[in-house]
């Protein structure tokens, strides 16, 4: 596997794409540590039938290798189809977007068009709500189970983030209500909530129980940088990196583009279970 999948990136994206956790996948220094380590985890059972849906993920990317079509004929392979993924496959992520007060309409559609180009890339399926009404909001949690939930609209600087209401007038909400609705419509806790509008970072704390990260900011935010954050976040996402990695590549991504950083808010709860 070192030979086919050398570095962090490409190594994470095809273990999550079998069903591998990312908080689970160890610290990568080097493939020829990192491999060695893998394959005696998924012999240990972390991923049912681990080792042959890896072998099926390397045959299928790397025809031309004997080498890994010989081992995942050894290991049953050619008995049927493996199938990849599973509950703990591609990271979804529901996109709740909407603009009431119409002032954000391109950035908002500029964003959409971004989300759908990097679910195509593979290793994370994209969810989209637009002009999303306040009564929207629990029955689309419910029907996507997301992992990470994604914000793109207008925040006050009181905090409240600005939905609809059934007459497509602006509507506000709170992070605590938010919450709320979160923690009533999921069985656990969410990956991350991602906030990308202004002034949302500010209430972090309210989502303690509801997710074990939010993303957010506590100043006010570009619409260009505003999509470079989700440009940057959800590239490390798709490619295996925890919610933490992505927000550091997200803000990467953000200087790159020679946004202003400073007001972006990451809040992890380790407690949250």
């Amino acid at each position: 596997m070192q030979d086919l999948y050398f570095d962090e990136g490409s190594a994470r994206a095809v273990l999550i794409g079998i069903g591998y956790r990312a908080a689970q996948i160890p610290q990568f220094r080097s493939a020829d540590t990192f491999w060695p380590d893998v394959v005696l985890r998924l012999e240990r059972g972390i991923v049912p039938d681990g080792i042959r849906k890896l072998l099926a993920v390397a045959v299928r990317d790397h025809p031309g290798s004997e080498a890994a079509q010989a081992l995942l004929t050894k290991a049953g392979g050619a008995a049927g189809p493996v199938e990849l993924g599973g509950a703990a496959g591609p990271v979804t992520v529901l996109c709740l977007l909407t603009d009431p007060l119409r002032e954000s309409k391109i950035r908002i559609d500029h964003e959409a068009r971004l989300l759908q180009e990097i679910q195509d890339l593979g290793g994370i399926q994209i969810r989209t709500r637009h002009a999303v009404r306040v009564t929207d909001i629990i029955q689309a949690i419910l029907h996507e189970k997301p992992q990470i939930l994604h914000f793109a609209g207008h925040g006050r600087q009181n905090g409240q983030l600005v939905f609809e209401d059934d007459r497509g007038a602006p509507a506000d909400v709170g992070p605590e209500e938010l919450a709320q609705a979160i923690a009533a419509a999921t069985t656990g806790v969410l990956d991350c909530v991602v906030l990308n509008s202004c002034f949302t970072g500010g209430n972090a704390q309210s989502f303690r129980g509801a997710t074990r990260a939010v993303a957010g900011s506590v100043t006010s935010i570009g619409d260009d940088c505003a999509i470079a954050f989700a440009r940057g976040f959800y590239t490390g996402i798709r490619t295996g990196h925890t919610a933490e990695q992505a927000y550091e590549i997200a803000c990467a991504e953000m200087k790159l583009g020679r946004c202003d950083t400073s007001g972006l808010h990451f809040v992890s709860f380790p407690a949250a279970t």
